[in-house]
């Protein structure tokens, strides 16, 4: 089991659904991603991780505790899991929480001397697909009036209909309705199903310690966070 995996978006399905609905979504995409009708391996044996996770009874109800796309989880049992020898030495309990806020954004490596200088690791990175918006930028936009009745539709292509298009507010800033695209759709994007980020695989080379350092800090390089412009840092410690 993998906490870090979001096995409902995988079975593209929300954490709310059903034994009924998350049996049909993977009997569903089996059709499109099964090895045997030339779907892909890889996307297919995650797939079934996720079913079998959540279609048994005992492992759902420690995904969802444990996981931070599970329907109960509880930011405060990874406060208690949380490490503080190595990043975090030194910091009372509120700097930590203030930090974490809703996530970690920085990754922790632990490597020991056989450190070669190289790391592979999987984070968070911004959805190339809606550019961080999370909607569908090829998706009709409907404008409603009160009643809900729609008055005018068009395509987002046409533009961002609250900054009319030049992605910023009237004081220079991002639109905090399109994220600074210009355009937006009226659904969330299908890839990364409107969590405007996607989990990803990275590979660095060439990181060297300081002489007698056993910190290593790389800019920029954890997660991305749903909010535009934060990402957090990678940090390569010592064991």
């Amino acid at each position: 089991m993998n906490f870090s995996e979001n096995y409902y978006q995988i079975l593209g399905i929300t954490n709310q659904a059903t034994e009924k609905e998350i049996k049909k979504n993977y009997y569903k995409l089996s059709f499109t991603h099964h090895p045997d009708k030339g779907g892909d391996k890889d996307i297919f044996s995650k797939m079934t991780e996720a079913y079998d996770v959540l279609m048994d009874s005992i492992k759902k109800e420690e995904y969802d505790t444990k996981s931070k796309f599970g329907n109960k989880y509880d930011e405060r049992l990874e406060f208690l899991e949380y490490e503080f020898g190595n990043i975090a030495n030194g910091w009372d309990e509120e700097k930590l929480k203030d930090f974490k806020k809703k996530e970690i954004l920085n990754i922790v490596i632990k490597v020991d001397d056989t450190f070669d200088g190289n790391v592979e690791y999987e984070r968070w990175v911004i959805c190339k697909t809606c550019k961080g918006s999370g909607k569908d930028l090829k998706s009709k936009i409907e404008i409603k009036d009160s009643k809900g009745n729609v008055v005018r539709t068009f395509e987002s292509e046409d533009g961002c209909d609250f900054c009319e298009g030049t992605g910023k507010d009237p004081w220079g800033r991002d639109c905090t309705f399109c994220f600074g695209q210009g355009k937006s759709g009226s659904k969330d994007c299908q890839t990364c199903n409107g969590e405007k980020r996607i989990l990803g695989k990275q590979k660095l080379t060439g990181l060297k310690f300081e002489k007698d350092s056993k910190e290593l800090k790389v800019d920029c390089m954890g997660n991305f966070s749903k909010e535009p412009g934060k990402v957090g840092h990678l940090w390569i410690i010592k064991k």
